[in-house]
């Protein structure tokens, strides 16, 4: 039933961005890159992480004016986190460990699959005020929210499932070939609104952050 009203909501989100469409000034980019997890177990930000977990998406926009963008996006990837050797063989109290990890004497890990849909503003600095419109390099920041649904799917009970909202932003740059054709980098920092996807509520929420490379078309 969750998983319906997920889709639903999506659906919706969609219909309410293309109701708009009337120049067909819109946009569509497939992106690939890597998704890290931050919260309870650990900081998986870093550089130096071990632990790297991929996926894609597709974003839509439609061109408000030529400062803003409205958009839709989608994710598909694992979110994860494995305790360096270090850490996972130094012992913890059991509060503190990963519920599913019964036979670890540490944190514990954590593997998920997460799907989000979601909305977004993108502000786009060739506005002519600060570069020109049709500069072949574009700069951007984006600001937004998602529905993310997150599933077991190792079954290891580490991950607590279900549709979790998260609170985003970016910032990327595109650079464009042709008038339609164009790739680029974007760099999206989530928050969600619950500490509960790893099962344990020792700090602040769970976050992930994502790093991705995208081609699109301009239509």
């Amino acid at each position: 039933m969750k998983t319906n009203l997920f889709v639903f909501i999506f659906i919706l989100c969609a219909a309410t961005v293309f109701a708009q469409s009337k120049n067909n000034k819109f946009g569509i980019n497939a992106n690939l890159g890597g998704q890290n997890y931050k919260g309870d177990l650990g900081n998986g930000f870093s550089f130096k992480n071990e632990t790297w977990t991929g996926g894609g998406g597709i974003n839509l926009a439609y061109y408000l004016n030529k400062s803003f963008d409205l958009g839709i996006s989608t994710f598909l990837g694992d979110l994860g986190y494995c305790q360096p050797q270090k850490i996972a063989t130094t012992e913890v109290d059991v509060s503190l460990r990963c519920s599913g990890c019964v036979d670890r004497v540490g944190l514990g890990n954590l593997n998920s699959r997460m799907i989000s849909g979601g909305l977004f503003v993108r502000y786009k600095f060739n506005n002519n005020l600060f570069i020109k419109e049709n500069a072949a390099i574009r700069p951007f920041v984006t600001l937004g929210a998602a529905m993310n649904n997150v599933t077991d799917r190792m079954e290891m009970n580490c991950v607590n499932p279900g549709n979790y909202m998260s609170v985003n932003a970016g910032i990327g740059v595109k650079y464009s070939i042709s008038k339609t054709i164009n790739f680029g980098y974007q760099m999206t920092y989530g928050y969600f609104t619950s500490d509960k996807i790893d099962f344990m509520s020792h700090g602040s929420n769970d976050q992930f952050l994502q790093n991705t490379l995208f081609v699109g078309i301009d239509l």
